[in-house]
């Protein structure tokens, strides 16, 4: 199957899953943000999100209580999904069920679980018309709590595999107010982004996620060797290690500010990672004012850093690619390693 960045995955459930309104699988390794690919592409669509997870769900939790009624057997159907008729469930807004863990249910919920993705029912119960579906769970080789998923309910998706990718998690960092040493960092070690082994026994290890912890760690105000304890027992002893080892080129950076009044003069800086520090920093005090003096340093740098810092700059504002300097200067150099 299609190994895809977050970035694309969201494209693909919104084209699929919502647009198409067909039932997508989402496969990936622990902590590489399949659920919360899901609650963003929820909010992007204004739409309800109702949460299953069904490795701690029972076959009677989606069919239903039988209960005899004029000497027939009849089924009332549960509150937790969006059947027709249960009001509360609304009518005219789209609704995202997410079936995650879903290779981790039990066989007989598995079963139930056929009827309500290919034919939007189980039993008598029908979802509602502006319900989307969409599923999840970890790759049987990533050694968790998984049942290889029957073939028959593997063929009522459609199938991808998220990839964990550094640029796509700066991007997010970036979007979410993280602090701009972590884009650096990544910028400097992207390989980190992820340790997961399935064959290692280790309980700490990166991934998208547990950077996230980090990242919140890293932002509080907790003391030096408290923070060393937490990062570490959130991704791991040597990336945790890497990181605060980063810090400290961190806080060696130049005056910035200094750099940007006499461009054409100022050091550049010595080695990977400050030149990786220095970019980023310097992509986050770019303006409308002063895009002519950074270029003017940046350009002395490698290509890699000039189109990093103008990349990163330009997301956070666009109006930059407005200006002279990124016409004339930037875009007409470093155009075809623009990304």
């Amino acid at each position: 199957m299609y190994k895809l960045n977050i970035s694309k995955v969201q494209s693909l459930l919104q084209a699929v899953a919502i647009n198409q309104q067909e039932p997508m699988m989402l496969w990936g390794q622990p902590g590489a943000g399949k659920s919360e690919a899901v609650q963003q592409l929820t909010v992007a669509n204004n739409a309800e999100l109702v949460d299953i997870r069904l490795s701690q769900y029972d076959s009677v939790d989606l069919r239903g209580i039988p209960v005899p009624q004029d000497g027939f057997t009849v089924w009332h159907a549960p509150s937790t999904l969006p059947f027709i008729g249960n009001h509360a469930f609304a009518d005219d807004r789209m609704i995202v069920l997410f079936l995650d863990e879903i290779n981790a249910a039990a066989p007989s919920v598995a079963a139930v679980a056929y009827q309500l993705i290919n034919d939007r029912r189980v039993g008598e119960h029908v979802l509602k018309p502006n319900v989307r579906v969409i599923a999840a769970g970890n790759r049987e080789s990533d050694r968790g709590v998984t049942n290889r998923m029957p073939t028959p309910l593997a063929n009522r998706f459609t199938h991808v595999e998220v990839e964990v990718d550094a640029e796509t998690w700066i991007e997010w960092a970036l979007d979410n107010g993280v602090h701009p040493i972590f884009a650096a960092f990544f910028k400097f070690r992207p390989a980190l982004i992820t340790t997961f082994d399935p064959a290692k026994p280790d309980k700490a290890f990166a991934t998208p996620r547990t950077w996230a912890k980090a990242a919140k760690y890293y932002g509080s105000d907790m003391p030096r060797d408290v923070m060393d304890a937490a990062i570490a027992g959130a991704v791991g002893m040597g990336p945790g290690a890497e990181f605060m080892g980063f810090t400290s080129i961190w806080q060696d950076m130049p005056d910035l500010d200094k750099l940007i009044n006499d461009p054409a003069k100022s050091a550049l800086p010595d080695g990977v990672g400050m030149s990786y520090a220095v970019t980023v920093g310097l992509s986050g005090k770019m303006n409308l004012k002063n895009a002519e003096a950074v270029h003017t340093y940046l350009d002395r740098m490698q290509p890699e850093y000039v189109v990093c810092a103008w990349t990163l700059a330009i997301r956070r504002d666009k109006t930059l690619a407005t200006t002279d300097t990124f016409v004339d200067r930037y875009a007409k150099k470093y155009i075809n390693l623009y990304r």
